[in-house]
């Protein structure tokens, strides 16, 4: 008797210890090729539905500074600019007042979307070979790595032309996350670890209270930056460009040698372009123009159209991620090659967005055996990207919409604070090459396409992207994560619109990823239905189980719900009205 009181526990821990299937837009669908939700989350941790507006972010509290701004009346300019603002304050390891970014908004007046580019730029004094034959330490970390910031100019002018709310209002929330607090989360813990040795006496002074991190659940407030907030919500961009905020970046950067001037920051221009945009699978995709990767998203996007990509993969999920794979290196060739500022160099964009170039650049695939990534070597760029970067994504009922990712590039920046404001400064101009003609890590040359040149912007990942059925907005994705936000975007878009997934799956199915160099798969454990693993290295490829470093953020409108994701690799949430 009592064996068999042991056996029915066990069989009942079991099945506690099992997830049961998740109900998801109506569907009951399996976690089976989920990832795992990170920090003992459950994955209805991660999605939401709404009737009125939806917001998904890389943080819980920026999600509810935009719907608080969301309840007031504000439109999603305001929703997505207050969201902004506050995960600021809540991932300073991630974007900030002292980043840049990239914004592609939609609003019912408009043809079509349009992109904003407020990305930082290199300074006036900066030069091609400054980095040359320098220790790496001199474009990641202190006042010679910062770029001129563009986060503040941006989401002020896009507010001051198309919000509705003061910017006051729309500010309140981050001011309020700064002066009272937030509770530290172990992303951010783990961040001001990892980078405590390399932060500044004044960074120390914020993040390393008593000389430790904080610990998990501890509140961390941030007073000085309260400060520069408020400044902003009275004044827009004047005292981050023109005032006090400027007057203390410029004082700073002449004390510890930084080469950013008072110059370079009244002559901060932010870009109105007009978006890109390709046909698929009768969808209309729209994203960020260079120097976002956006355009190889699209040249990606045509080659996987060549193929029934649903159908592939129900009779051989091996052969599909083969496809997957091949396409990614590709597409992450012509990156390497042509990926820079357009103002600066010429970037084939007619025909990289060409149908026909597509199918030609596949046209080699070979079922049953992995290209060689050397066989596409050109003078390249390898140049590695921070996946400390952040996300949002909004969408309201009429479909009016805004995807916008926001950076300051490695974690923490150049790990320096303007002085007496809580700013935490960019690390951008580690984007470029560093020395174009000096051999890289991998002793392979840096591109010229993205050398350093004054006010120029250097080559993102970035690629917020929107998407229309018809004439109606459908969906609104993004991600941070580096060099692995193209294919992020990439694979949410084919789980979308060639399998028919939910929002939740396409955001937490497992991923593959291939960036041209090192030439090898990165895959992560939830891929490995029917052997994959195995038949990939059949086919020759080099394979890595890793986790996905892209995390992305999504909403969709579909008979009239919104729906919202947000990536379970992450902390992020989902909300709305």
């Amino acid at each position: 008797m009592k064996q068999i009181t042991i056996r029915i526990v066990l069989i009942l821990v079991l099945f506690s210890c099992k997830e049961v299937p998740l109900t998801v837009e109506g569907k009951s669908i399996s976690t089976d090729l989920l990832v795992t939700p990170s920090h003992q989350k459950k994955h209805t941790d991660y999605f939401s539905e709404s009737k009125n507006l939806m917001i998904a972010t890389d943080s819980p509290e920026a999600t509810q500074a935009g719907i608080e701004v969301g309840k007031l009346g504000g439109n999603v300019v305001d929703v997505a600019v207050a969201t902004s603002f506050a995960i600021s304050v809540t991932r300073p390891h991630s974007t900030g007042l002292g980043g840049g970014g990239f914004l592609v908004l939609y609003l019912k007046e408009f043809n079509e979307p349009i992109a904003f580019d407020f990305r930082e730029r290199a300074p006036n004094a900066a030069s091609r070979n400054m980095y040359k034959r320098k220790p790496k330490e001199d474009s990641l970390l202190g006042f010679r790595a910062v770029g001129v910031p563009g986060n503040v100019a941006g989401l002020v002018r896009i507010h001051k032309r198309y919000g509705k709310l003061s910017l006051k209002t729309v500010v309140a929330p981050a001011i309020r996350l700064a002066e009272e607090g937030f509770r530290v989360y172990p992303d951010l813990n783990s961040a001001i670890q990892k980078s405590s040795k390399d932060m500044d006496e004044e960074m120390k002074g914020i993040f390393l209270p008593g000389g430790k991190a904080p610990e998990v659940g501890k509140l961390l407030v941030q007073k000085d930056l309260a400060g520069s907030l408020k400044l902003i919500a009275e004044s827009g961009e004047k005292e981050f460009y023109h005032g006090k905020i400027a007057n203390a970046l410029t004082t700073a950067m002449k004390k510890n040698g930084g080469l950013l001037t008072s110059q370079d920051l009244t002559g901060f221009q932010v870009l109105e372009k007009k978006t890109l945009q390709t046909k698929y699978r009768g969808y209309t995709i729209y994203t960020m123009p260079p120097p976002s990767s956006g355009v190889h998203l699209l040249t990606m996007l045509s080659m996987v159209e060549t193929k029934p990509l649903q159908e592939m993969y129900e009779k051989d999920p091996v052969g599909y991620y083969h496809f997957m794979t091949e396409v990614m290196r590709r597409g992450y060739a012509d990156r390497a090659v042509l990926g820079g500022d357009p103002a600066f160099t010429k970037i084939p964009l007619d025909r990289l967005l060409s149908k026909k170039y597509a199918e030609d650049k596949i046209a080699d695939f070979d079922s049953k055996l992995a290209s060689s990534s050397s066989s596409f070597l050109k003078t390249l760029n390898f140049g590695v990207e921070s996946p400390q970067t952040t996300h949002i994504s909004v969408m309201d009922k009429d479909g009016n919409s805004v995807s916008t990712t926001q950076s300051i590039n490695f974690r923490f920046g150049a790990s320096v604070v303007i002085p007496g404001t809580g700013i935490v400064l960019n690390d951008t101009m580690d984007d470029f090459s560093r020395a174009p003609g000096e051999p890289n890590v991998y002793g392979l040359i840096g591109a010229e396409a993205n050398s350093i040149l004054p006010k120029k912007t250097p080559l993102s990942s970035m690629s917020p992207t929107i998407v229309f059925q018809g004439k109606e907005p459908f969906l609104a994705t993004g991600a941070p994560g580096g060099s692995y936000i193209v294919n992020a975007v990439l694979q949410s878009l084919v789980y979308n619109l060639d399998f028919h997934l939910t929002l939740y799956e396409s955001v937490a199915r497992g991923r593959v990823h291939h960036q041209f160099f090192p030439d090898a798969v990165f895959i992560e454990k939830s891929v490995n239905e029917r052997n994959v693993f195995d038949g990939l290295s059949a086919r020759k490829h080099d394979i890595r189980i890793a986790p996905n470093f892209a995390k992305l953020f999504s909403v969709k409108r579909e008979n009239g719900t919104l729906y919202g994701a947000s990536d379970p690799r992450g902390e992020g949430a989902t909300g709305g009205l």
